[in-house]
This record gives structure tokens, sequence and C-alpha cells, in this order.
């Protein structure tokens, strides 16, 4: 009995022992303890590095090891899904692949001019892109591949001039021009945000950088600023411009002016957090906006200058659209750009897409144009227009500005920037699988969340239908509808940044903002390159065709004076400075049609 008590004895002892030299350790080594305490297992490292990533190779680079830790790149590898149509797929890849190794010229154009559409297979379906975060099935992206070099192949091909059964020029230039024509455009769409509108640079960098960025850009409210902004800048002044370093804020640094409404807004050493906070939320009861908009056009007009839409169209080559809704029929076009408002000033264009009508006292808005002799006047076509937000405004079927832009640019497919702070839940619930961000909830919590969005969104709906939803209330919660394909991004925000609401933009703030923006896109990087880089493709291949096309190639001679019916001034078709740089870009306007050929 007395050895077994000295065997327990000497066994509790050795644990003791052992403790005690575990603390004296972890005493001496605090930061491995603190280390070995905060780590975290290889899979939430990556969800970390998914949620705080600074550019998108970091986050590509964890989205790829994410995907092989869980077993989602089996899933890519594997052609059969339910959701598209695999087999279709695969013997289109199949066919353009021999085509091109054989060279049949023939059977490649016959390929490509009646077989290409966006959606071929329901291979855009969001369905495809919600199982694996760094992308979709391989099959897809495999076939993307392969059409975009079979337009590279075509486009490289030397043209046979006088042979009967040749490939010439012409016939090349034709084919990348009606696969374009049918194929459809993208336009990029920001909507709205008040401050949270600075996160559409983020959108327009992430894009710019990817390759992905449409040359249709269409603003409204705050998004129609920021589209003016990306508007003028032509290729290599656009990235400088969304890094923030050449963006003007000396308007915001004036204070003082005397405005009753307050002008910056400013929280500085003299202008606490409240006392802001109470002015803009009284200057929102009564003007419906939180910012002095006289400010916020002042910043824009220094920024954008008095350029018209233009010669904006000129410098830049980006097709610049801006929205404005007014009251009751005035014969003012709700869609402004280079065709339909040429001679009108930009900025003045941005303040009117931003006006509101929620008090008497909120100062008119005066779009401004450049009449014959470059003086800046009133435009003629809104003096007697009410310029109000777009959620009071209701159009008829095929009436909204954004049909309109699918008339004018054969526009079928739209990239929705959504910054509308009040939208976002419900569009988040939508994009549940597409927006990949962690926020650190648990999962049964978010999926609770989901299911209540998705729900409260669906009665809304319901109630709008029945038309038991009041108008203000469903054009404030239920988000413009979209006149084709598109897919709604929406940037990384969470309710801490609704105080930022209350301070001025600086160069520091544009920078988190446009992360927050970028943070947006990231996920959906996979579903825009199968949407859009065939339509990059054609584009790209019809410009090189058209410059090197020979001279005496008939075409229709683009029309260097034209006169908009919308337009009650003379103007030239081409600013001073503008040569042939930019000709292989007109937008040609065939004799006898009323249709207007988007190139």
């Amino acid at each position: 009995m007395r050895s077994w008590w000295l065997g327990m004895w000497s066994i509790i002892t050795a644990i003791f022992s052992m403790i005690l030299d575990v603390a004296n350790f972890w005493k001496q080594n605090p930061q491995k303890f603190l280390s070995w305490w905060h780590s975290k297992s290889p899979r939430a490292q990556l969800f970390h590095t998914l949620e705080t990533a600074n550019s998108y190779q970091e986050w590509e680079g964890a989205a790829f090891e994410l995907d092989e830790i869980l077993n989602k790149d089996l899933w890519r590898q594997n052609n059969i899904s339910r959701h598209y149509d695999h087999r279709l797929i695969l013997g289109r890849l199949e066919a353009l692949m021999l085509a091109r190794e054989s060279e049949n010229v023939q059977t490649l154009v016959n390929l490509l001019r009646s077989g290409l559409v966006r959606n071929l297979g329901n291979i855009t379906s969001t369905k495809l892109f919600t199982h694996a975060y760094a992308g979709t099935k391989l099959l897809i992206d495999d076939y993307i591949t392969q059409v975009a070099l079979s337009i590279q192949y075509v486009t490289s091909l030397q043209p046979v001039p006088g042979h009967a059964n040749g490939f010439t020029s012409q016939a090349k230039l034709e084919l990348l021009h009606d696969t374009r024509q049918a194929f459809g455009r993208t336009t990029l769409l920001l909507q709205g945000g008040s401050a949270f509108g600075l996160c559409h640079l983020g959108v327009v960098k992430a894009l710019h950088l990817q390759g992905l960025l449409p040359r249709i850009i269409t603003g409204t409210a705050t998004g129609a600023m920021v589209a003016a902004l990306v508007g003028i800048h032509p290729e290599n002044e656009l990235l400088a411009l969304l890094d923030g370093d050449t963006i003007d804020f000396s308007a915001f640094d004036q204070r003082g002016k005397g405005h009753s409404n307050g002008t910056s807004g400013n929280i500085g050493k003299g202008d606490g957090w409240l006392r802001t906070f109470v002015r803009r939320m009284m200057r929102f009861i009564r003007t419906g906006h939180l910012f002095d908009m006289e400010l916020l056009e002042e910043c824009v007009r220094s920024n954008v200058g008095d350029l018209t839409f233009e010669e904006a169209y000129a410098r830049s080559k980006r097709i610049l659209n801006i929205t404005i809704a007014t009251a009751g029929k005035t014969g003012t076009p709700n869609l402004l750009n280079y065709l339909t408002a040429p001679n009108v000033l930009i900025w003045s264009a941005a303040a009117a897409s931003n006006a509101s009508s929620f008090s008497s006292r909120s100062a008119p808005v005066t779009i401004y144009c450049k009449d014959e002799t470059g003086s800046i006047v009133p435009w003629p076509h809104a003096q007697d227009a009410v310029f109000q937000p777009w959620r009071h405004i209701h159009y008829n079927e095929g009436e909204s500005p954004l049909a309109r832009i699918a008339e004018l640019f054969n526009v079928n497919h739209f990239i929705v920037s959504q910054a509308r702070p009040y939208l976002i839940p419900f569009l988040r619930s939508e994009l549940n699988l597409l927006d990949r961000r962690q926020t650190g909830w648990n999962n049964l919590s978010r999926s609770l969340m989901r299911l209540v969005l998705v729900e409260l969104r669906h009665r809304l709906r319901q109630l709008d239908y029945l038309g038991l939803l009041p108008g203000a209330v469903s054009r404030l919660l239920i988000d413009e509808l979209i006149p084709g394909p598109n897919l709604t991004l929406v940037p990384d925000l969470t309710f801490s940044d609704l105080g930022r609401l209350f301070q001025h933009p600086t160069r520091e703030q544009v920078a988190e903002w446009t992360l927050k923006g970028e943070r947006g896109v990231w996920p959906a990087v996979s579903a825009l390159k199968v949407r859009e880089a065939i339509e990059i493709e054609l584009d790209r291949g019809y410009q090189i065709v058209r410059r090197r096309r020979p001279s005496d190639v008939s075409l229709p001679a683009p029309v260097t004076q034209r006169h908009s019916p919308n337009e009650g001034v003379p103007r030239r078709r081409r600013v001073d400075g503008e040569k042939e740089k930019g000709d292989e870009n007109e937008f040609l306007i065939e004799g006898g049609e009323n249709s207007i050929e988007g190139v």
C-alpha cells in the first residue's frame, strides 16, 4: 500500500513539474505564447486574406489556395453541371480548335459568325460562380480562351486580294463588324451613393486593371460625378485619376463662405462631429442632400473643367452618359451624351443628375452649353425643366434612360455598381455567394440574415406588383429596372462606414473608399471575364483590321458633320487637335437607316 502511494506521488510530482516547466517557458517567451494563442487555422487565415487583401493578385492567390483546401478545385475540373450545357460548350470548343489547327478558315468564320452568344449554354449563370472562390468550371474558361484565340487568328490572317474564294480584307472587316454587332455591348452603370459614391472609383479601377472596363460609362446622381471624372480621361491618364493623384479637393478646403447651410462639413478642430451631424441632417431635411450641392458642383467643375460631351469623347474615346430626371413633358432628353447633347457642359449635367426638389428653397439647377462662338450659355432645351431625383419619376416601358442607351449604342449587358446604402442589404442577399467577404458572423447567423432579407425583398415586390406599396417607397427600396442582363457589384461596406458620411473627402479617405470598391469587384472578376472577354477581343480585332485596311476598301464614309435633333446650335464634328488617332472609334451612321452603329 505504501509503495502504491509513493508511485502516485511520483506521478503527480512529475505532472506538476511538467506544468511548471511549460509555464516557465511561456513566461520567458511571452511573444511566442501570444502568437500561439492568436494563431489561426490555414482556412481561417485564407478567409482573413480574402477580407483584407489590398490587391487582386493577393486575393486571387488566397482564393486558389482556399479552393485546394476545400477541394473546390475538383469541382472546377469536372465539366458536368446541371446549371449549363457542358456538351454544347465542349463541342463548340473542340470545333474551334479543330478549325484553327486545320486552317479551315471558312468553318472558323461560320462558327464565329453564327455561334457567338454571350450566354451560350447558360455559361453566365451566377450559380456557376458561387461554388468555387477562384472561378467557374475550367471548361468555360477554356472555351472563352479558345474563342479569343480564334478571333486573334482571324484578325492576323493576311488578306488575299482579287481571289474569288480568298479571305479578303473587306470580308474580314465585315465578319468582325457583324459579329460584334450581333454579340452586343456592355455599359458600366454607376448608381448613386452619396459619400459612398467614391466607391465607384474602386469599381472602375478594378475593372481597368483587369482589362474589363467598358468604353460606355453611365452615371446617375453621385455616380454621374464619378462617371464625369472617368469619361474625360484617356487610357494613359486613367490610373493616376483612380489612385487619387490628380483629383482636386481644394473646393472642400475653402470654408467660411457664409452659406447658412454649411459648405464643407469638415471635421476640424473647431467643428465637432455632433455639430457636423446636426448641420448635415438639417440640410438633408431642407434639400434632400447631406452635402452642399454648390460645393460638389464646384469640385466637379474644378476637376472636369468646361468640357462638353463631344470634346470629352474626342479626348478619351469613352462614351459618357449622364441620366437626368425632369418633371412633366418638357422635351429635355433624359439621357445626355455626345449624340443627344454634344455641346452641353459635363459638370452642369452631373449637377442636374444630382438635383433635388424636396424644398422650394433648393437652388435651381441650370444646364449650360457652348454656343457656336464657344461662349458658355444656358442650354435652351432645359430652360423650363424642373429636375427631380430618379425615384420621383415613373417611366413607361421603353422610355427610361437605360432603354435609350440600349437603342443608341447596341447595349445588351449592364454592369451595375450600386453604392446606395439603403439598397446594399437587399442586394447583398441576392449576391450572397458572389460576395465572398467574411464579416465575422458565424454561418448560422449569416444564413438567417440572408433568409430574412430575401423574404423581405420578395414581400416588397409582391406588394409593389399588387399596387399596395406607395410609389415613393417602391422606388426607394426596389432598385431601378435594368433593361437587359446585368451583374450588380456592391462595395465592401460595413455599418461603421456610415459615420464617414459626415466627413469631407481627403486623399487618404479616397484611397480607403477606392479599396472598398475594388474588394466588391474581385469576387466577380471570373464572372465578368466570361461575360466580357469575347466582346473586348472582338472590339480589339475590329480596330486592328480597320486601321490597316487598304485605302480602296468600300465602306460607308464617316459623317464628319451632323446635327442632332436635340441640339439647336451648329457644331464641328471634330475638335482642335483631333486627327486620325481616333478614326477607328468613330460611330458610323448607316445611310437611310435610323439605327446608330456603336463602334
